[in-house]
């Protein structure tokens, strides 16, 4: 079983275009160790999920990429890779005693408002990943966001002090370490039984559209390729991929 260590090295950024695209840089000159951590105070173009824009005031939040190269992992199965990244980020609000939950795909919440975003991007070699890049943006001491983020909260909104950053960073890659090196052994029932224990809205009726329109649904599973599974009231039973069902605020 092959390890890896989170953090070294950990490059530190005053600014930079994105996290994301730098570390896609660095893979595409170099021979990255595994494990890399870029971390910056601001990011001009933040990347999010689909497109979405990452937005940050500088010095107040986390903002940081991390290098892997999952090579023996299939990419039909990269979903679990994304599970792990989730699982870790709820492992360390845990450990500070907050209640998170992961919504569907890798959000996470607090108090049913999003406090940090993951975004993956893969490169596949054959039909396994070759490398991958995990961007993640942690809001800590952010209070006030932008009009168009009605429910973001932030580490300091929810406990009511400030964080120190650095503090904050050692920790979540402690955890997300524990949890990648559980991918990288393969324990991959484990991860897809902890992922749906984390999972917000599972098993609980609400209210949700898709193209459809409006529905009162159940969240009962995830697929092996990491579709989300929904049961209507009506008994039908529909798989949704990323941006194809809109969950209720």
């Amino acid at each position: 079983m092959r390890n890896v260590i989170l953090g070294e090295p950990l490059l530190k950024l005053a600014s930079v275009d994105s996290t994301n695209s730098y570390a896609v840089s660095l893979l595409r000159k170099d021979d990255v160790t595994e494990g890399t951590v870029i971390l910056a105070d601001h990011q001009s173009h933040g990347k999010g999920q689909g497109g979405n824009r990452w937005f940050s005031d500088a010095g107040l939040n986390l903002l940081f990429s991390i290098i892997l190269k999952p090579v023996f992992l299939m990419a039909e199965r990269q979903f679990y890779l994304s599970m792990c990244i989730s699982l870790g980020m709820v492992d360390y609000f845990k450990s500070i005693n907050i209640p998170a939950f992961v919504k569907w795909p890798n959000d996470i919440l607090l108090n049913r408002k999003k406090v940090a975003g993951i975004l993956i991007e893969n490169t596949v070699l054959g039909q396994n990943l070759y490398n991958t890049v995990v961007g993640i943006g942690l809001n800590v001491n952010q209070k006030l966001f932008h009009e168009d983020l009605p429910i973001a909260t932030s580490l300091s909104l929810e406990t009511g002090r400030d964080h120190d950053i650095s503090e904050v960073l050692n920790r979540i890659l402690y955890c997300l370490n524990l949890r990648i090196n559980t991918l990288y052994a393969e324990e991959l029932i484990e991860i897809r039984t902890a992922y749906l224990n984390n999972l917000w809205l599972l098993n609980e009726w609400a209210r949700f559209s898709d193209h459809s329109g409006f529905f009162e649904g159940r969240i009962a599973d995830i697929t092996e390729t990491g579709e989300l599974v929904v049961i209507h009231r009506n008994g039908q039973v529909m798989e949704y991929g990323f941006k194809e069902i809109v969950f209720p605020l």
